[in-house]
């Protein structure tokens, strides 16, 4: 049973050691391609073990592949060749591949964002000053105002 009362600050320093199970990190599908497997541990690594759960598996798996497609496309257009565009054949290349480009890169950021793999947008200095002041009540916009009068 617990001791009663209020801890002594001795035993709040002594530290426990506490055994925390290993966890599985989500497995990359078999049928996907070598690169799309690199992608997916690289995602998969990059955040906390628990933060991807087997209903994930299918909106990690299009990610993967959307990042793996606009990876090509981007090779194809490092090697395409500035002749090319004074033909109206390869203008047109260019203008698809340029098009198919866009395209990938904005369906793997959407899923990036579904995912949410990708880094937020907000300035932790003016949180972490936001909390120390205690003015958490204030608009954010009122704490740039703030930061900048500064």
């Amino acid at each position: 049973m617990a001791q009663r009362g209020r801890k002594s600050t001795a035993s709040l320093a002594v530290t426990k050691k506490v055994s925390i199970g290993t966890a599985e990190r989500l497995a990359a599908p078999l049928h996907l391609s070598d690169a799309e497997i690199a992608v997916w541990n690289e995602a998969v690594n990059d955040q906390p073990a628990s933060a991807f759960t087997p209903t994930h598996a299918p909106l990690l798996e299009f990610y993967c592949r959307h990042v793996v497609q606009a990876r090509v496309l981007a090779d194809q257009l490092l090697s395409f060749d500035n002749a090319w565009l004074a033909d109206d054949e390869g203008l047109k290349r260019y203008d698809t591949l340029l098009k198919m480009s866009e395209r990938e890169s904005r369906a793997a950021s959407s899923l990036a964002t579904r995912l949410r793999i990708t880094r937020q947008s907000i300035d932790h200095s003016i949180v972490a000053t936001a909390i120390k002041n205690n003015t958490a009540a204030r608009k954010p916009w009122e704490l740039l105002t703030h930061k900048n009068e500064s």
